[in-house]
């Protein structure tokens, strides 16, 4: 049966079917491969980069929720504030609204005697109310504790209500506060605005294209919704949690997921919330399909091209081959072969003959526009090379900006705190002496107030700009938020550190700052820690500094303090 119907189809008409087909299979098998690896890398990218969201996002809250609880025990635990949390009510209340006003996501900040009444609060709010009975004043009496995201239970009916209509939720931060006796007074709490941890998702996201249509949604422990669609929900299974990627089906359409967890960080042992970043499934393979269709595309025309030049081909050969195969074996054999004489024997090999002819002085074309075409794509690549290096300088101003603070272009906290920890275990492996200074400028609400915030804005660069002219060069200053500054100084004790600190004062105190028709004085309080042999954080040291400052303010302002270490420092320290 095959024999009578290869009978009947001539030679050139079976290799061009025989070969149309094996071009047709092997673009069907480049295409299915080409379209699995790019759907697989595909993937893979999407995975990967949801990954990132989620632990950036993961990490901020981490990092955002371990300072807020250092604040609120650093509070709790300041000296200066001793005579005040019992009895002047008044003054207290003003430091937790100057602390609220420093951080505005603390929906509230106050103060509660041992048996849960209210002394001091932001704004006045539950002050007589009786807060025993709370979750953050039980854990929080017995030591710094945060509690999980929940509903306004006191405070719904006494702040003002969102703009969104939704119900206040909040995250509980608390810490005992404890005489100079040792005895625990009570409890400074707070409840920070669970509106803070959209605004970390929402910058996270902002860092990303819009196109890539990304989302972020945080689960309490128990899988359940705090943050994202269906809030209270428990959207996703426990082994889709466990397993860190899975495909989230919804509705909507599928979603990759990626999954990264909460660890807490320093004292903050973290509330086990859980972060996923979702992309829908489409979006991430959108350039995978496209790859597929061109390359679906480039091989049905490659493969139609192909078949097409066999049978123009395959027409041209006829019985007598081995001649025309001669003459062509010669080319390249032979010094003078260049071409091929006129091969005659029948019509097809005369065609052929002609096609050959045709084909070597084509092949010096083709050579000439491969040259062209290897040119064009070395630029191609110089040019992509270029691009790398344009990406590479912009990524390092992006670094720059990352690292400095926007309005003085200091160093901002992020930037200065690994250098200080560099320094500390310089102090610690050589014993080179170590001093920090923590500065704030007095009085500075007033400046705003009466002068406005460009004014505000004039004196914190100029103070800035006087502190790093005074220090050397090996010393680092940043700016850590609002009207406050920290200092390193390498290789400066408190006495040396004492020096440069009055002299910082008195430049300051005899500058007069001149915004728009204004002119202004303006002062500075600093206090002084020096590293000691029991260090083993920097933050101690910028802890007994703002100690110092605090001391500085009591006594007047406009002043140096020097931290001195006493037998209760070295008691905790122990």
């Amino acid at each position: 049966m095959l024999e009578r119907l290869a009978n009947k189809i001539s030679l050139r008409h079976q290799i061009s079917l025989v070969t149309g087909a094996v071009g047709l299979t092997i673009v069907a098998a480049v295409t299915l491969g080409s379209a699995l690896l790019a759907r697989a890398q595909a993937t893979d990218m999407a995975e990967n980069a949801l990954l990132q969201v989620a632990r950036s996002v993961a990490d901020r809250l981490d990092q955002d929720m371990a300072e807020r609880l250092r604040e609120i025990r650093n509070v709790a635990a300041l000296d200066p504030l001793q005579p005040h949390w019992m009895e002047n009510t008044g003054s207290l209340r003003n430091v937790l609204q100057s602390m609220q006003k420093t951080f505005p996501d603390y929906a509230w900040i106050g103060f509660a005697d041992e048996t849960g009444k209210v002394r001091a609060a932001t704004g006045g709010i539950l002050e007589g109310a009786n807060v025993g009975q709370r979750p953050w004043f039980i854990d929080g009496i017995k030591g710094a504790a945060a509690e999980d995201v929940h509903l306004a239970a006191l405070l719904q009916t006494l702040l003002k209500p969102n703009a969104d209509g939704t119900p206040f939720r909040f995250v509980d931060l608390a810490s005992p506060v404890i005489d100079a006796s040792g005895r625990t007074i009570g409890v400074l709490g707070s409840h920070l605005s669970w509106s803070w941890a959209d605004g970390v998702r929402r910058e996270v996201l902002s860092s990303r294209r819009p196109e890539l249509k990304e989302e972020v949604v945080v689960l309490d422990r128990t899988g359940r919704v705090l943050m994202g669609p269906a809030l209270g929900t428990h959207p996703y299974s426990p082994a889709d949690l466990a397993a860190g990627h899975f495909i989230a089906r919804g509705p909507g359409g599928d979603q990759f997921a990626a999954v990264s967890a909460t660890r807490g960080r320093g004292d903050y042992a973290g509330l086990g919330w859980i972060v996923v970043a979702l992309q829908p499934v489409q979006t991430a393979l959108a350039g995978a399909h496209r790859l597929t269709v061109l390359i679906t595309l480039v091989g049905l025309g490659a493969g139609a091209l192909g078949t097409l030049g066999i049978f123009l081909v395959v027409t041209r050969l006829s019985r007598p081959l081995a001649r025309l195969t001669d003459a062509v074996d010669r080319i390249g054999r032979e010094r003078n072969a260049t071409m091929t004489e006129r091969v005659q024997g029948s019509p097809e090999v005369l065609r052929l003959s002609a096609a050959v002819r045709s084909l070597l002085r084509r092949i010096g074309t083709a050579e000439a526009d491969a040259r062209d075409v290897e040119l064009e794509a070395s630029r191609a690549v110089r040019a992509a090379q270029d691009r790398i290096e344009r990406i590479g300088a912009d990524l390092q101003a992006m670094k720059l900006i990352a690292n400095r603070d926007a309005l003085t272009g200091l160093l901002n906290r992020r930037a200065f705190l690994p250098l200080a920890k560099d320094a500390l275990g310089d102090f610690r492996r050589y014993q080179r002496p170590l001093s920090v200074l923590m500065i704030d400028i007095d009085h500075f609400k007033r400046v705003n107030d009466r002068y406005g915030h460009p004014a505000g804005d004039v004196v914190i660069r100029k103070v800035g700009t006087i502190i790093n002219d005074t220090i050397r060069t090996t010393d680092k200053v940043a700016r850590f938020g609002g009207e406050e500054f920290v200092v390193l100084l390498n290789d400066n004790n408190a006495a040396g550190a004492a020096i440069i600190a009055e002299r910082i004062r008195q430049t300051v105190a005899s500058t007069v700052f001149e915004a728009d028709n204004d002119r202004l004085l303006a002062t500075i309080s600093i206090g002084i820690a020096e590293a000691e042999k029991f260090d083993t954080d920097i933050d101690r040291i910028i802890e007994r500094a703002d100690r110092a400052l605090y001391e500085a303010k009591s006594r007047g302002r406009n002043c140096v303090h020097t931290f001195e270490i006493d037998i209760d420092d070295l008691r905790s320290v122990a």
